[in-house]
């Protein structure tokens, strides 16, 4: 089992110094990946938010997570960077595929990713998106994305169009790049077997995704099918018993989160140490 960490790329903890010391601290420490949050633009709502009361509401305050990874990137070696999770009907797939492909490429393979339909409908709206049709963009989504890492030059769907195109960089290692799909409900879950190569049920014990994916199990026997999931840390979190619990259910990747839970910004990093000393003795 592999372990991620959620960088603070929004709110009250957007600091860019702290962004590099994070990533540093966790690369050191062996976790295997770190992830970005993703909003492009919220309502400018005011008053609580996790951290108490303030004038920004959550998320209002958000770096853009590809770039952001591409930044930190830079400022390290060898853990990875992911999204948990990217909004695809928000995005034009196209431009998705080649940033992804080109962050691969530059990085040696330094790229994870977890896609999804997103779930903030004035998001779609300010983005001039129909969120009623999330869910088939986002398969459509999956499908071009998939397409183009494949070397497939040509694509007709019933939102974009292609042919005869060329696209590079493209590593060949790419074609075998897992997309996993985020959610829990039937329909995602179908999307993830169908149009995907694993399941991103964020927030769910390793008992609820045995439950979400049993229904399933006949058409998952024989193919590589990835899990992963995205869980709040707390001060009074069990590390030992959560983690065992996800191991028993054969999970690939834990992504820990301090942002939602009680843990305070300035407490985060040395938090973030005592995660670090679980993973290096797991």
């Amino acid at each position: 089992m592999k372990f991620g960490y959620t960088l603070e790329n929004f709110d009250m903890n957007l600091e860019r110094d702290l962004l590099i010391e994070t990533a540093k601290i966790a690369e050191k420490a062996g976790f295997e990946s770190l992830w970005t949050v993703d909003h492009i633009m919220q309502s400018d709502e005011k008053g609580l938010t996790i951290y108490g009361n303030t004038t920004t509401a959550l998320y209002n305050n958000i770096a853009e997570p590809l770039t952001t990874i591409a930044f930190l990137a830079g400022h390290t070696n060898k853990i990875k960077f992911g999204v948990s999770t990217l909004v695809l009907p928000i995005r034009n797939p196209i431009i998705v595929a080649k940033q992804l492909a080109t962050l691969d490429y530059l990085t040696n393979g330094r790229i994870v990713m977890t896609f999804g339909a997103g779930w903030n409908e004035s998001e779609f709206g300010f983005l001039g998106e129909n969120y009623k049709k999330q869910g088939s963009k986002l398969r459509e989504c999956l499908q071009i994305i998939r397409a183009l890492w494949n070397g497939e030059t040509s694509f007709e769907g019933n939102y974009y169009q292609f042919q005869n195109v060329c696209f590079q960089p493209l590593r060949p290692e790419l074609s075998k790049f897992p997309l996993i799909v985020a959610g829990t409900s039937d329909y995602m879950v179908e999307t993830a077997i169908e149009y995907g190569d694993g399941l991103h049920p964020a927030g769910a014990s390793g008992q609820e995704i045995k439950q979400i994916i049993a229904p399933y199990q006949d058409r998952l026997n024989g193919r590589d099918f990835y899990i992963s999931v995205h869980v709040d840390i707390y001060r009074d979190t069990n590390l030992e018993q959560l983690v065992n619990d996800y191991e028993e259910n054969r999970i690939h990747r834990v992504i820990f989160d301090l942002s939602r839970g009680d843990i305070k910004p300035e407490e985060r990093i040395e938090f973030l140490e005592r995660l670090s000393d679980y993973v290096r003795n797991f």
